[in-house]
């Protein structure tokens, strides 16, 4: 009683062991990995400062990630991609849609670093301008201090105080110091007569140039500074964006929060610390296109800067944020009035392709559709023929070759239901013909039928289930016995059903009592009856057994009149009487039986007429043969006689001899060695013919 519960949960439940390596492999590790993260919680519950187990945890994070991964991917791939749909519409976006992603993705990376690349180099170029315009400055100044050192121009000071707002200078005359400013001495780390650039100096950024001029034995030095300010900005970037410096300090190499960081590969123990507030902002963002495809793009620049007063390396970002048609505006400043128009043309063209990925994409997809409704269709009706619902048929709408699969399997539905019909009617037939050969077989002698001094054996083995070959043993009392032999025109069920119409009518007439006058026996009579003698002869019955003469006569009679015209029987009947061991009888174009003497001679009997049922108002004679001890009655179909191989037919000879070889055994034994010599004469063929045998031997 234990054990119910346990057997209807894992009936009604579905089974949760995996059965693959993969998923084996991933419930182990998963154990393992909720055992880890299950002992590290216990750790930090018991000691919240420790770090025990966080490296093996996290390394199992990985791990069963990855196998959780794989075997989420091969549940994908049974569940989802087992439709063929799926996997078709799954193939068409791998080769159609994921590469013009990629190709976009590249052109888009591309684009946006050529975009950075050009929208940081004109600002970097402006602000050049401008500190070569100072550079131009210094130089005049310094040239003018070299040659004229008693007069300085304030004028020209003046416009250039102008020109950049919060310049300052400091000067020098042949090593003197004429005008020093304290913001801005003399670098030591500056081994050259002149210098231009960008320089940093706590944690702001200057334009400063240094210039020197000799004229005659005079020589000057002048240092021009001037703050990167808003102003000056605005005027370096009008038109372009909105620019924003960021300066940066180098530390010693460690881990900063709220920071970005970027390392130098000059000097690897160091790192460059950018600063989050920025040192220069100028400039302004373009006005808002109408254009949804033209937003807001930042691009970014570093920068290496000297620190005026210790000259080492400091790196300062640029960070410009604009939009894509300033910098197509600028790009094609030169076209005037056409840069729209080539701006038109790229948005054209991208229009286009984007149009024919849509145009490949719908008939991809109509396609798909096309050919997984086909595989749908045909594996619905895979189910219902399954199901044995062979009337099912697939509507078919196309006209390709999928439609001609789909009209295939419909032809082969019609073609699988009608031979099921056809089995079954078969079946019918069958199990009819087994009836048939079933009253057959009663409708034949049983072999325990014998009188005194005559053994007697008859076999049939019909070609088909039923036989038209009919033999029969008529006994009357312990000394008369008739032997009736016939093959019926044709094979199967019509000649069984004539067979079974002869072997009534025979026994009927010869067993019936035979009438003593001339005159006719209408066709429908019996014997008992009848009142007159047919063919007006006088044949009184000798005995019970009638004359074989007569009887066939009247078969003949009643088979022409009450069957088809090309329905006709070969007949032998004989009556053997043991008192005076003589047989009488009558052969009706039967193959004439031969009886083999005792001492080997034979002896055919054909005497009689032809066949019956064929013509009306036959007759027929009948002879009698003296048997004596030991001979052997043979009579046999053309079954037996006719069956041909490479040497040709089995032949009578052939049978005469192996009953006479065989004489003194019984005729059970004769019989089943002459069947079985007709057997290995036809080989593996089919049985052409019905086989029939009937022997009787004198005791």
């Amino acid at each position: 009683m234990t054990s119910l519960p346990y057997r209807f949960l894992r009936r009604k439940l579905p089974s949760w062991r995996p059965t693959t390596m993969l998923g084996k492999l991933t419930a182990y590790v998963g154990g393992l990995w909720l055992v880890l993260h299950v002992l590290r919680l216990v750790v930090i519950l018991l000691s919240p400062t420790s770090e025990g187990l966080s490296g093996w945890a996290s390394a199992f994070d990985y791990i069963f990630g990855i196998f959780a991964t794989l075997l989420l991917l091969r549940w994908i791939r049974k569940a989802l991609l087992w439709r063929l749909r799926n996997r078709l519409i799954v193939t068409y976006v791998f080769i159609g849609v994921i590469p013009v992603l990629l190709i976009l993705v590249m052109v888009g990376v591309a684009g946006y670093m050529i975009s950075n690349q050009y929208a940081t180099s004109l600002a970097q170029v402006q602000v050049d301008t401008e500190v070569h315009a100072l550079r131009l400055a210094a130089e005049t100044q310094a040239r003018k201090l070299a040659e004229a050192p008693d007069s300085p121009d304030n004028a020209e000071l003046r416009y250039l105080k102008e020109r950049f707002p919060g310049l300052e200078e400091s000067t020098w005359r042949n090593g003197k110091a004429l005008n020093v400013s304290q913001d801005l001495p003399m670098p030591t780390w500056l081994k050259e007569d002149t210098f231009r650039g960008v320089v940093m100096q706590q944690d702001k950024l200057y334009i400063r140039t240094l210039a020197t001029q000799q004229s005659g034995p005079n020589r000057a030095t002048v240092i021009m500074s001037v703050p990167v300010t808003k102003e000056l900005l605005d005027r370096a970037v009008k038109n372009l964006g909105e620019v924003k410096f960021h300066t940066s300090r180098r530390v010693k190499k460690q881990t900063q929060k709220n920071a970005i960081t970027l390392s130098d590969s000059s000097q690897p123990d160091t790192q460059f610390v950018l600063q989050a507030e920025p040192a220069a902002v100028g400039g302004t963002v373009p006005a808002k296109s109408a254009s949804y495809w033209d937003p807001e793009l930042p691009f970014w620049s570093f920068n290496q800067y000297k620190d005026w007063l210790t000259g080492q390396d400091e790196g300062s970002s640029m960070v410009i944020t604009t939009r894509i048609s300033s910098l197509a505006s600028r790009l094609f400043e030169n076209t005037g009035q056409y840069s729209s128009a080539a701006l038109i043309a790229l948005m054209i063209t991208a229009v286009f392709l984007g149009i024919i990925e849509l145009v490949a994409l719908f008939f991809g997809v109509g396609l798909t559709r096309t050919i997984t409704l086909s595989v749908s269709n045909l594996y619905k009706a895979t189910q219902e023929i399954n199901r044995g619902n062979l009337k099912h048929r697939i509507a078919v709408k196309n006209t390709d070759q999928l439609a001609s699969l789909q009209t295939a399997f419909n032809s082969m539905s019609e073609n699988l239901e009608k031979l099921i019909e056809e089995q079954k009617e078969k079946e019918r037939l069958e199990n009819e013909l087994a009836i048939a050969q079933e009253v057959q077989e009663t409708l034949f002698p049983r072999q325990s039928v014998e009188i005194t001094a005559l053994e007697v054996h008859g076999v049939c083995r019909p070609a088909r289930t039923v036989s038209g070959d009919y033999y029969d043993f008529l006994p009357s009392g312990d000394d008369q016995i008739a032997i009736a032999v016939g093959d019926i025109s044709g094979k199967g069920i019509s000649a069984a059903l004539l067979m079974a119409t002869v072997h009534s009518a025979v026994r009927a007439y010869e067993y019936g009592r035979m009438p003593q006058r001339a005159g006719l026996v209408h066709a429908g009579a019996s014997a008992d009856s009848a009142d007159e003698i047919v063919g007006g002869r006088d044949m009184a019955a000798t005995g019970v057994m009638q004359s074989p003469a007569l009887v066939l006569e009247l078969l003949n009679r009643h088979l022409y009149q009450s069957t088809q015209p090309e329905k006709y029987a070969t007949m032998f009947l004989g009556v053997y009487d043991s008192h005076t061991q003589a047989l009488t009888y009558c052969n009706a174009g039967h193959l004439p039986p031969v009886i083999v003497r005792n001492d080997g001679s034979t002896y055919r009997l054909t005497e009689g007429g032809t066949v019956i049922g064929l013509f009306d108002g036959m007759a027929y004679e009948e002879d009698t043969v003296q048997l004596s001890r030991g001979d052997i009655f043979i009579a046999f179909s053309d079954g037996v006689t006719e069956p041909e191989n490479e040497f040709g037919e089995f032949g009578e000879d052939r049978l005469i001899d192996l009953v006479r070889e065989n004489r003194r055994l019984p005729l059970a034994r004769i019989s089943e060695a002459v069947i079985q010599a007709v057997q290995d004469w036809i080989g593996s063929a089919e049985q052409p013919d019905d086989v029939t045998l009937v022997l009787a031997r004198v005791q």
